[in-house]
């Protein structure tokens, strides 16, 4: 998958998942982000990028906002998600992974009444492959003769970061429109 297969997806994602909101509600893009994979626990090549997007949701009422969770989580369980954290009642913030595709979704209200809905790709490569310096460097220059070994089992998915919302969220004022993090 490329990044821009990627951003089209999560992009698509959010899209989908904010039809199961009430036709009164609106949405704004909040942040869009490019992150370099660089977590250790994803034991990955570098050159990798993360593609996330962030919409401000408006034109619902606060007091609905968990009936807005449920909307939106029943959404993300008939299309692959699972709920991977749902830290309701104590905070407003559920996180979803789709396990066919590894994209996280996320659903959070802060103590302002704003509500955001936003998606996450898995680690890819800018055009969908490794740089062809990259693969040069990964193959040894000459070889006596050949090595026969044993097969290697299929990898198994690498785990991604944990399903947490941003630490500071909580702290951060969105009233004068945020700013991408």
């Amino acid at each position: 998958m490329t990044e821009k297969q990627a951003h089209d997806r999560v992009e698509d994602y959010v899209r989908a998942a904010f039809e199961s909101l009430p036709r009164t509600a609106a949405r704004t893009l909040f942040s869009q982000n490019r992150s370099e994979c660089t977590d250790p626990t994803d034991d990955g090549p570098a050159g990798r990028f993360e593609i996330s997007v962030t919409y401000e949701i408006t034109g619902l009422a606060v007091a609905s906002f968990g009936a807005h969770f449920d909307a939106v989580v029943a959404w993300w369980r008939s299309h692959g998600f699972t709920v991977v954290a749902d830290k309701r009642p104590g905070d407003q913030y559920v996180f979803a992974r789709n396990a066919a595709d590894s994209f996280d979704m996320s659903i959070q209200a802060n103590e302002l009444g704003k509500l955001y809905l936003g998606s996450t790709s898995p680690c890819v490569w800018p055009n969908g492959v490794p740089d062809a310096a990259a693969a040069e460097d990964e193959t040894p220059a000459a070889v006596a003769e050949p090595v026969v070994e044993p097969p290697t089992p299929k990898p198994q998915p690498r785990p991604r970061r944990a399903a947490v919302d941003d630490e500071d969220f909580g702290d951060t004022s969105w009233s004068d429109g945020g700013t991408a993090y």
